[in-house]
C-alpha cells in the first residue's frame, strides 16, 4: 500500500480476469458505434465528409468498402455522384462514380486503396442516405485487441479455479459436515 501498510496480495490472474472482462465489454461498446449512420445531403446536391479510416496498417493492402441505402419519400430524389478517397492533405487519390444500384437504390461499392495511413472518405450527392464506411482489412487486425482480452479472461478463470479455498477454516468445515 502506499501508506506502508500491508494490504491484500492480488494474483496476476484476479488482474487478468479484470482486464479481459473490460476489454470484452469495451469491444462490444465499439462494435455498438459501427452502426450505419444516416447522411442528410440536401434538396441540391452537396458533399459530406462521412469518414476518416486508418488503412495500410504493417504494409497490408486494404480496401474501403461503401454499403449505401436511400432513405427517401416517394416525391424526393436521392442520387449519390461520387465517391472520393483522399489523403489527409486533402489531395483526392481516387474518384468512383458508377455504381451498380439493386432494385430498392442501395449499392455497395469496394474501393481498392494503394496508400497507407488516415484516409477521408467524402460522398456527393442528394437526398437522405444511411452509408456504412468500413475497413476490408487483408490483415485482420481489428480482432487482436478482442481476442487477447477474451484469453486473458479465460485463462483467469481457469486459473482462478485452481485455486484452493482462500480460508483453510473454510476447508475443514465443508469436510467434516
Amino acid at each position: 500500500m502506499a501508506g506502508g501498510g500491508v494490504g491484500e496480495k492480488v494474483t496476476p490472474h484476479d488482474i487478468s480476469i479484470i482486464v479481459g472482462a473490460i476489454g470484452l465489454v469495451g469491444a462490444l461498446a465499439i462494435s455498438m458505434f459501427a452502426l450505419p449512420m444516416m447522411i442528410e445531403f440536401g434538396e441540391v446536391s452537396s458533399t459530406q465528409q462521412v469518414r476518416s479510416i486508418s488503412v495500410g496498417v504493417l504494409g497490408s493492402n486494404d480496401d474501403i468498402v461503401v454499403h449505401a441505402s436511400p432513405v427517401c419519400e416517394n416525391n424526393s430524389t436521392c442520387t449519390i455522384n461520387n465517391i472520393k478517397v483522399m489523403d489527409e492533405d486533402g489531395t483526392e487519390l481516387i474518384r468512383v462514380s458508377e455504381f451498380q444500384l439493386a432494385e430498392d437504390g442501395s449499392f455497395s461499392s469496394s474501393i481498392e486503396v494503394d496508400e497507407s495511413g488516415k484516409l477521408m472518405v467524402e460522398i456527393n450527392g442528394q437526398g437522405t442516405w444511411e452509408v456504412e464506411v468500413t475497413a476490408q482489412r487483408q490483415i485482420p487486425i481489428q480482432f487482436l485487441p478482442t481476442l487477447a482480452s477474451l484469453l486473458l479472461l479465460v485463462w483467469g478463470v481457469w486459473r482462478k479455479s485452481q485455486e484452493g479455498p482462500e480460508d483453510p477454516d473454510i476447508a475443514d468445515i465443508v469436510e467434516n459436515t
